[in-house]
């Protein structure tokens, strides 16, 4: 008798857990989402969702010790028709002296802008960079020199390291950009601390890093003060599937429940 009820009970459950999952599943998030989509094959036609966006890695600027390589997005990329883009360009510092010299300016601003403006569909300009300290003034005219270059309707959005955004002011708080998207993932060799202040809501960051925030599939969530009524940038490092997607769907849903 007592084995008979479990399975019924079991039954049941699952049961109700698949009705729970087909009624989020239908849901549409009322909230603009952004997925982050890396240099690799992507299909996304699945997604249903309105107010989905998809910013692509269009291309990637890595400084070595003899010179700037330049490496535009060659894997494929399959979106939703009329879907709105944000075209993202990674910064990366492989040389041994970690220096950016001005002279760079010019050709790395060309590039960032001409990878911005290559689709009707881009709405935004994204620059991907970890700056160390050191690498911070440049950084800052480099900034400068995309605004001035790039079209007026584009947006220009930095991702910003948790670190840059703990003071009240920020290094980019005077810059002309429309958005700073603080990255709450990948947190650093402090991160045991950084998620148990995140978790009870008690990491103070500055007003400049609130208009958005960045997380993803494969770590926590922030606490819901750092997730509500602001854009929600999403990374997955894995392709993105119908399953992982209806995860973090569900996971942003229970935030504004």
């Amino acid at each position: 008798m007592l084995k008979k009820f479990s399975i019924i009970f079991l039954v049941l459950l699952l049961i109700s857990v698949g009705v729970y999952l087909f009624k989020s599943k239908s849901k549409n998030l009322n909230i603009p989402i952004v997925l982050w989509v890396w240099e690799r094959p992507e299909n996304l036609y699945f997604i249903k969702d309105k107010n989905i966006s998809f910013a692509y890695l269009s291309g990637t600027i890595t400084k070595t010790d003899k010179n700037l390589e330049y490496y535009s997005r060659k894997q494929p990329l399959r979106i939703p028709d009329n879907s709105k883009t944000i075209s993202v360009i990674r910064i990366e510092d492989r040389s041994k002296d970690h220096i950016f010299e001005d002279k760079y300016l010019s050709e790395i601003s060309d590039y960032i802008v001409e990878s911005c403006i290559e689709k009707m569909s881009n709405i935004g300009c994204q620059i991907d960079f970890d700056a160390t300290e050191s690498q911070i003034e440049f950084y800052k005219k480099l900034v400068i020199s995309v605004r001035e270059k790039l079209p007026k309707n584009i947006k220009l959005s930095l991702t910003a390291l948790v670190s840059w955004c703990l003071n009240d002011k920020a290094w980019f708080d005077n810059l002309p950009i429309d958005e700073v998207v603080p990255m709450f993932f990948r947190l650093g060799r402090e991160e045991n601390v950084y998620w148990q202040r995140i978790g009870d809501g008690k990491l103070n960051i500055s007003n400049s890093c609130q208009k958005a925030v960045g997380i993803a599939t494969d770590e926590p969530m922030p606490n819901r003060i750092y997730m509500k009524n602001k854009p929600i940038y999403i990374f997955n490092n894995e392709y993105w599937t119908q399953a992982n997607w209806d995860i973090m769907k569900l996971g942003i849903q229970k935030i504004y429940e």
